[in-house]
């Protein structure tokens, strides 16, 4: 027996896989980059059957100074980490405990002075910031992240600053460094599963003060054992939110549920999905979910399936629901709750509700179908594909936004339409691009709470546009723009 939700195809390794390295509780701040952390710069992949082309090249090695790896025992490696977590949650009492606790094993493991840095700064104790990042220059002489740390200070001491401008413009005035492969900052030494982050989790599920609240614990939980699946099942019925619909199916993907669940789990999403799908007619991706989702992938279109892809190629809306007012609604609620970590747990919540299938099945479709169609044919199903991908490049993810730019290139293909297709490619590199450069800031591992808060502010606003904002003042040559 099949599980009920197959799992979508690789896309290499996940934000939330990379975040879980060492952010536990929430998964931090790393899935506040929202879908840039789904696809790796340089890469254009292509799931539609063609080849990415010319833009398709492998991923270089980063060219930034590495710090000489820091020698230390596990024991101040796991009380750093903790303490880095703490403070990139917020916690600073317990960010404080922990850190003393790994100073006073080593009172010079540079690590831990960064994160005891970053809690002077966030704290606002200038005459502490200074004594530890002369401990930390000592300790890591030369290093870029010290200097980010001083700039940083200085232009915050100016009227209006916020966390992120500080941070961009330091970050563009030390000449970008790329802090992708740091020893300093937390997570570069993989640790085991650190056995507090289980007891909070439980502890987060047995003080929780709803169904409502138990739902997004679930849906941001790291190991979904089969307890919360099947809880989460039971939720299905009532729920009227698409995205939170969708958050569920992604949930519940691969082999949360027992086997023996497995048909019971088909009919209730399969009966919801049809609900919600009569609930919002114009939903392109509710009804491009509820005609192929429970298809076979590489099979052949029917001739009637093409026909209601048309329908739905021409309905006016991607999705009728809003990412940032999803991310707001979770955040309130837990936050009313008295959940730590709100902002990184709702942020987890929001991103799986924007996984969706029905664009992949399409795509593995399409390349078992245009063999058999005429040359009008093989123009009309570009047509459709090209239309659907439109509707999803208007949203504002960067992951809806590569998807669907990628079947919008598979559609111009298809149309023979050679000037389409190149443009595409272009704005898929010049995304890529984009997404390259925000990732060498390592955003999602510096453990400053607020500069947290203001990445998640922002990006759901706009995340695109967050994204060009440290590319705004790229070097000649490298692409910065994406089109609509």
């Amino acid at each position: 027996m099949t599980v009920p939700i197959p799992p979508p195809p690789s896309q290499g390794a996940s934000g939330r896989n990379k975040a879980a390295l060492w952010s536990g509780v929430g998964l931090v701040v790393a899935l506040a980059a929202g879908g840039t952390l789904l696809f790796r710069a340089g890469r254009a992949t292509s799931h539609d059957g063609h080849e990415a082309g010319e833009h398709a090249h492998r991923d270089e090695p980063s060219k930034a100074p590495r710090a000489a790896k820091p020698a230390a025992p596990m024991e101040v490696l796991r009380h750093t980490d903790r303490a880095a977590r703490a403070a990139a949650t917020g916690d600073l009492k317990k960010a404080r405990e922990s850190l003393g606790e790994a100073l006073m094993l080593a009172p010079q493991h540079a690590p831990a002075l960064l994160v005891h840095a970053c809690l002077a700064l966030e704290e606002g104790n200038d005459a502490e910031v200074t004594t530890v990042l002369a401990q930390l220059t000592a300790a890591a002489p030369g290093s870029r992240e010290v200097k980010l740390l001083e700039t940083l200070r200085e232009l915050r001491r100016a009227p209006g600053v916020s966390w992120q401008q500080g941070f961009r413009q330091a970050w563009v005035k030390l000449g970008r460094p790329d802090f992708r492969k740091s020893e300093l900052l937390p997570g570069a030494t993989p640790l085991p599963p650190d056995p507090t982050l289980a007891d909070w989790e439980k502890g987060a599920w047995e003080k929780a003060t709803s169904d409502d609240v138990k739902l997004r614990l679930a849906l941001s939980t790291r190991r979904l054992d089969a307890d919360k699946a099947l809880f989460l099942l039971a939720q299905v019925p009532r729920l009227e939110n698409p995205d939170l619909y969708l958050a569920v199916r992604d949930a519940l993907r691969g082999e949360s549920l027992p086997e023996s669940e497995h048909e019971r789990a088909r009919k209730t999403f399969r009966e919801k999905l049809e609900a919600l799908a009569k609930a919002h007619p114009n939903a392109m991706q509710l009804q491009l979910l509820l005609l192929l989702g429970d298809t076979e992938s590489g099979t052949e279109l029917t001739a009637a399936e093409i026909d209601a892809l048309e329908r739905v190629a021409a309905l006016p809306a991607w999705r009728e629901t809003s990412f940032r007012e999803g991310y707001v609604a979770t955040r309130q609620l837990l936050k009313e709750a008295g959940v730590p970590d709100a902002s990184a747990l709702s942020m987890a919540v929001a991103l799986r509700g924007i996984n969706e299938r029905g664009t992949w099945i399409l795509r593995t479709r399409n390349v078992a179908t245009r063999g058999s169609l005429s040359e009008e044919g093989r123009k009309r199903l570009g047509r459709i594909t090209r239309d659907i991908g439109a509707s999803m490049v208007k949203q504002t993810t960067v992951v809806e936004r590569m998807t669907g730019l990628q079947l919008v290139r598979g559609g111009n293909t298809d149309m023979g339409d050679e000037a389409g297709r190149t443009l595409t490619l272009n704005q898929i590199q010049a995304l890529e691009q984009t997404i390259g450069q925000f990732q060498q800031t390592a955003m999602e591992r510096w453990p400053l709470n607020s500069l947290t808060e203001e990445l998640m502010e922002e990006s759901t606003q706009d995340e695109l546009g967050y994204l060009r904002s440290f590319a705004a003042a790229a070097p000649t040559g490298t692409a910065a723009r994406v089109g609509p």
